[in-house]
């Protein structure tokens, strides 16, 4: 089996799950964006894409790409978010930057998840095993998607865009 440089394949079931995870936080964060000011918004948005087409190229590849990286990568949202709270914390101004807490922390969370597991991995370093990949794919898919679901839908309902979705009315 090649090893590409700096990655081993992961297995099929630890894949589907990083992949929905990262998933839920890019929508989380896609969700979050609207309502951020400008400098904000943008920095959301490029997190969101960035975790979106993770999420895409674990899913599609035997091999993730930045695999190495996704310990110290999926912690960065979680960071900046801290800045900000700090930074707002420490503002003589009284003006201070807040993002609704469920949102931000479902995805902190998600992203804290997928760092925990990426950093399992990447420290176990021997290739995955593929006997039953099958079976064990589309289940560790099915029980990701409704785990994270979970999470996830309730904290984009308590963003701007998910109560916008709510209470457009349409008249015909």
């Amino acid at each position: 089996m090649s090893r590409m440089k700096g990655s081993a394949p992961v297995a099929p079931a630890t894949r589907a799950f990083l992949a929905v995870a990262a998933l839920g936080a890019g929508l989380l964060h896609a969700a979050l964006a609207p309502s951020a000011p400008l400098p904000l918004l943008a920095l959301l948005v490029a997190v969101a894409a960035a975790e979106l087409t993770w999420a895409v190229l674990t899913l599609s590849r035997e091999r993730p790409p930045l695999f190495g990286l996704i310990p110290a990568l999926a912690l960065a949202p979680l960071g900046i978010w801290a800045a900000l709270a700090t930074a707002g914390a420490t503002a003589t101004s009284g003006t201070v930057l807040t993002l609704p807490l469920l949102p931000m922390g479902v995805a902190s969370l998600l992203d804290v998840v997928v760092a925990a597991v990426a950093a399992v991995v990447v420290r176990r370093g021997r290739p995955a095993r593929h006997a039953g990949s099958a079976l064990r794919f589309v289940s560790a898919l099915l029980v990701s998607a409704c785990a994270v679901c979970a999470v996830t839908v309730p904290a984009l309902g308590a963003t701007d865009a998910g109560v916008a979705a709510v209470t457009v009315h349409h008249h015909h």
